[in-house]
């Protein structure tokens, strides 16, 4: 069965079988058109190749007569075929070789340690019967995917990319590359509904399937994409769509059973955390036993962190999770981390108390990991604070609660994605914190936003203020956080600014706004599947 369009020497190059050809000379040929594929041990005037013909070289008997490859060249040209592979060559395909290929505009491709007769059966079948190498494709994507040890992410990516010669990745929520090799998407589309979507505005057409783990949930709310790029013929983007759908849909149950997982562990991590929290003098050995399974300790000094988290839902704090846990050990903060529902906290424990100078070095290697991790994840913001280091189990609960005000501080302190700051840096700023944490305070913040509150349903005019006044009062900058147009963003502060009867040109306006707009979203209860377990 034929394709429907004719297949060019460029897209036969981009065929799984040849994976490991390189294109050394005669790039101007690559558009013409395949009409055949013919395996010859050698070339000669009297029995030329046919006019279109991808001519197959097996040069493992031309020894030293290299002069052979030249004639195929000229014969190539001279009967209007459109390319040579050469496999197998015991010999350099040298300059005089690619200058001629590059005269003639023949395309000259070497395909080492191949057999050219199996070569050649392949790249026949692709150009006449698609079809059938499509099912033997897919036949094979299945059986790979039925062995109990192929069960992992990597793996599925691997064995798509490898049937298709295609790059393949995953893509979380917010289009960072999860797994895979990565995809340079630039301005092209993904996937917006359930539909497999091939966006062709380039070159290399981009195929993207959208993966959602929680039953109902809309294809727009995916939790994943897998995304692939192909400049192959049209039966190789056929092939490569029925391999996306079928990885799809493996790649979903491998995703499901590792979040099921990830939560039940989360769950684990909360309670012991909440107990240590709260628990007395007398239950500490039932906690410290609970903490041993989790292999965790607080035997020294420890140091409690937590980390705020804003652009995401709870179920992205545990998604995040390991990720998190790794930049944090990466930095040389190494210890538990413990999702919460507004980020996470956690602690490094040291066996002698740390100089009061470490500070400040803690406080630096805080803010390069976490502005790694915004700048690898769009849409994301994240500020900590750290406490001072205490003694075993009861020093720990005081360092996390100077953490956990820390990072507030932090959060309403720092202007852009991410900031870190010990709880001995703030120095006024905590006696404003008894206020600003207050519940007077709460009800101040609501009336003096309430206006905006009585209109806003989605909560879109409350996060563009947030965001405007974040970043200086710039509509540019606060666009892009957004992913708005700057004249959204403008048009949003004006309306703002009218339902609040007030003029943001008043730095005490600003001032009163930015803290009141700090207040409602600390007391702001996040929504998730996961909530109860996160308080």
């Amino acid at each position: 069965m034929g394709n429907e369009r004719p297949v060019t020497v460029e897209q036969m190059l981009a065929s799984p079988a040849l994976t490991e050809a390189e294109l050394l000379a005669g790039e101007t040929g690559l558009q013409a058109t395949v009409s055949e594929v013919a395996l010859h041990m050698r070339l000669r005037d009297d029995s030329p190749p046919g006019r279109g013909e991808f001519v197959v070289l097996d040069a493992a008997g031309i020894g030293e007569h290299t002069y052979q490859v030249d004639m195929a060249i000229r014969i190539i040209a001279d009967a209007r075929a459109v390319s040579l592979a050469v496999t197998n060559p015991g010999f350099e395909l040298g300059v005089g070789m690619r200058r001629l290929a590059n005269r003639f505009g023949v395309p000259l491709i070497v395909v080492p340690d191949a057999d050219a007769l199996h070569l050649t059966h392949r790249l026949r079948s692709q150009l006449w019967a698609s079809d059938v190498e499509q099912a033997a494709a897919v036949n094979s994507l299945l059986t790979t995917l039925s062995q109990s040890h192929n069960a992992s992410v990597d793996r599925v990516l691997e064995v798509i990319a490898d049937l298709s010669a295609s790059r393949v990745c995953l893509l979380g929520q917010d289009r960072s590359v999860v797994a895979g090799e990565p995809v340079d998407i630039g301005d092209r589309r993904l996937a917006s509904d359930a539909a497999h979507l091939v966006d062709n505005s380039h070159v290399a057409a981009l195929h993207s399937t959208p993966i959602v783990l929680t039953f109902g949930e809309r294809a727009e709310e995916a939790d994943y994409w897998l995304v692939a790029e192909c400049g192959g013929s049209r039966g190789m983007q056929r092939l490569l769509r029925s391999l996306m759908l079928i990885g799809s849909w493996h790649l979903a149950a491998l995703l499901s059973s590792a979040r099921a997982r990830t939560e039940s562990d989360a769950r684990r991590r909360i309670a012991v955390l909440n107990e240590l929290l709260a628990t007395s003098d007398l239950h500490e050995r039932d906690i410290r036993n609970q903490m041993l399974a989790l292999g965790w300790s607080a035997a020294g000094w420890n140091t409690g962190l937590h980390l705020t988290l804003r652009g995401a839902d709870t179920s992205r704090i545990i998604d995040l999770h390991a990720e998190v846990r790794e930049r944090l050990r990466d930095a040389g903060l190494d210890g538990p981390l413990v999702e919460r529902n507004d980020g996470w906290s956690g602690w490094v424990t040291d066996a002698a108390e740390p100089a009061a100078e470490s500070y400040s070095a803690m406080v630096r290697q805080l803010g390069d990991a976490l502005e790694a991790f915004v700048n690898a994840h769009s849409g994301l913001q994240v500020h900590a604070g750290i406490g001072r280091p205490y003694l075993d189990l009861n020093g720990l609960r005081q360092s996390l609660t100077e953490a956990h005000e820390a990072a507030l501080i932090a959060n309403a302190r720092f202007g852009g994605r991410s900031g870190a700051a010990h709880i001995d840096q703030l120095g006024v700023q905590r006696v404003l914190m008894g206020w600003f944490g207050s519940d007077d305070f709460a009800r101040h913040a609501r009336f003096i936003l309430q206006p905006v509150l009585d209109v806003d349903t989605d909560h879109e005019l409350l996060r563009t203020l947030e965001v405007y006044l974040d970043a200086s009062c710039s509509t540019t900058e606060a666009a892009q956080v957004l992913g708005l147009h700057r004249n959204t963003v403008a048009n949003r502060m004006r309306r703002i600014a009218d339902l609040l009867g007030i003029t943001l040109d008043d730095a005490e306006n600003r001032l009163s706004l930015q803290l009141a707009c700090r207040m409602l979203r600390v007391h702001r209860q996040p929504n998730s599947i996961v909530q109860d377990a996160l308080h």
